[in-house]
C-alpha cells in the first residue's frame, strides 16, 4: 500500500457532522474493539458489503489476512490520522485507489472512542496509466506516420513518373518483356502508395463527406469483390441486410470499413468457412456485424488487436483493425469484438444521423 502524510494524534476530538455526511465519499467509524460502522452507501460499496445491517465486526467485513484489515487495525490502535493519503484498496478482487482521511473521535451517537475514516474512490491507477500510455502511444504513432508517409510518397511519385516515361519508350521499341517488368513495378508502387494512404488516415482526423448511405446498396457494390475473394479462399458468404436501412456517413470511409472487416474475417478462416454480414437498426443507431467461423481470438489479445502495427498474420501490416477503429470513432460510433473459442464477431454501432455522430465526437473531445 502507498500511504503518505501520516501523523499521530495526541487528543481525542469530537467528530464534525459535515465530514460524516460527505456525499461523494465513503465514511466509516471503527471503534477500539474493532467494530466497524458503515455510515453510508459509498462505504458499503468500498468494502463490498451487501448486507442490510451497517455494523459488524471488522473481521466479518474484511479478511484478517488482508492488507486492508491490517491497515485499519493499525490506524485505530495507534490513533493515526491521515490527510490525503493515497491507499491501494482491494476488496473482492476489485482494485482501486482511495484518498483517505482519518479523524480520531467519539462516535456521534454511541460516544464510543475510535476513528472516523473518509475514503474517496479514485479508481484504478493501473488502468488509468495504461489508458494514458495508449493515448500517448497512438498520438506518437500518428505523428510518426504522417512524417514517414509524406517522405515515402514524394519519392514514390517521382519513381512512378519516370517508370511511366520508360514504359512509353519501351512500347515504341516493342520491348514486351521489359514492359511487363515495368508494370509489375508499377503495381508494387501502388501497393506501397495504398499503405501510405492508410498511414495518413491513422495520423489525423479526416475531412468527412457526409451523405445518406444505403447499407444494402453499398454492400451490393462490394459484392463482386467479396464473392470473388470468398471463392478464391473457398469461403461461403451470407448477407442479412435490410433493403431500407440507411445512415448518414462518409461513403468512402464506409467502403474501407466493410473491406477491412470482411478481409480480416476471410483471412481468419480456412476453406469451408463462412462469412456472415448482418445489419439492423437499433434505437437510432445502425449495427453492423461481421462474423467468421475461424478459430477465434484468445481473450487476452482483445486489448491488443486494435493496436497499430500489431498483427498475428505472417504478411499482415497491423493497420486494418486500427483503421477500422479510427473510421468508427470519426463517425461517433463504437466497435467491439467477441469470440468464445470458435468464430469471431466484430460489431460496429454507428449513430444513424450525422447530428448524433457529431455530438458524440464533441463529447469525447471535451472529456
Amino acid at each position: 500500500m502507498l500511504v503518505r502524510e501520516t501523523r499521530k494524534s495526541g487528543a481525542v476530538r469530537e467528530p464534525d457532522a459535515g465530514q460524516v455526511n460527505l456525499i461523494h465519499a465513503g465514511v466509516v467509524f471503527l471503534s477500539k474493539d474493532l467494530l466497524i460502522r458503515l455510515e453510508n452507501r459509498l462505504a458499503k460499496d468500498l468494502f463490498g458489503w451487501t448486507e442490510e445491517r451497517c455494523m459488524a465486526p471488522l473481521c466479518e467485513v474484511l479478511s484478517i489476512d488482508s492488507e486492508e484489515y491490517q491497515l485499519l487495525c493499525r490506524i485505530v490502535a495507534e490513533d493515526c490520522e491521515y490527510r490525503d493519503a493515497v491507499v491501494k484498496w482491494e476488496v473482492d478482487g476489485t482494485v482501486r485507489h482511495v484518498l483517505m482521511d482519518s479523524f480520531v473521535a467519539r462516535h456521534a451517537e454511541t460516544d464510543e472512542t475510535g476513528v472516523y475514516i473518509v475514503m474517496r474512490d479514485m479508481g484504478n491507477f493501473a488502468l488509468l496509466n495504461q489508458h494514458t500510455e495508449k493515448i500517448e502511444r497512438i498520438a506518437t504513432i500518428g505523428r510518426l506516420a504522417a512524417g514517414v508517409a509524406h517522405e515515402i510518397r514524394n519519392p514514390l511519385t517521382t519513381i512512378k513518373g519516370f517508370l511511366q516515361l520508360l514504359e512509353q519508350r519501351l512500347e515504341r521499341a516493342d520491348m514486351l518483356d521489359e514492359i511487363a517488368y515495368i508494370r509489375v513495378m508499377m503495381q508494387e508502387i501502388e501497393r506501397v502508395n495504398a499503405l501510405v494512404t492508410e498511414l495518413l488516415l491513422l495520423s489525423k482526423p479526416q475531412d468527412m463527406a457526409w451523405t445518406d448511405v444505403s447499407v444494402a446498396e453499398l454492400l451490393a457494390e462490394l459484392r463482386p469483390w467479396l464473392d470473388e475473394e470468398a471463392r478464391k479462399r473457398g469461403v461461403e458468404t451470407v448477407y442479412e441486410v435490410p433493403a431500407e436501412l440507411e445512415l448518414q456517413a462518409d461513403r468512402g470511409m464506409m467502403e474501407q470499413l466493410f473491406v477491412h472487416l470482411a478481409r480480416n474475417a476471410m483471412e481468419a478462416m480456412e476453406a469451408g468457412g463462412r462469412l456472415t454480414i448482418r445489419a439492423r437498426a437499433e434505437d437510432g443507431r445502425v449495427e453492423l456485424q461481421f462474423s467468421d467461423t475461424g478459430p477465434g481470438i484468445p481473450y487476452y489479445l482483445f486489448d491488443r488487436i486494435f493496436d497499430v502495427f500489431y498483427t498475428t498474420k505472417e504478411k499482415g501490416t497491423g493497420l486494418g483493425l486500427a483503421i477500422c477503429q479510427r473510421i468508427v470513432a470519426d463517425h461517433g460510433g463504437q466497435i467491439r469484438v467477441s469470440s468464445k473459442g470458435f468464430g469471431t464477431t466484430f460489431t460496429v454501432s454507428l449513430p444513424k444521423m450525422r447530428s448524433s455522430s457529431v455530438r458524440v465526437i464533441q463529447q469525447r473531445q471535451s472529456s
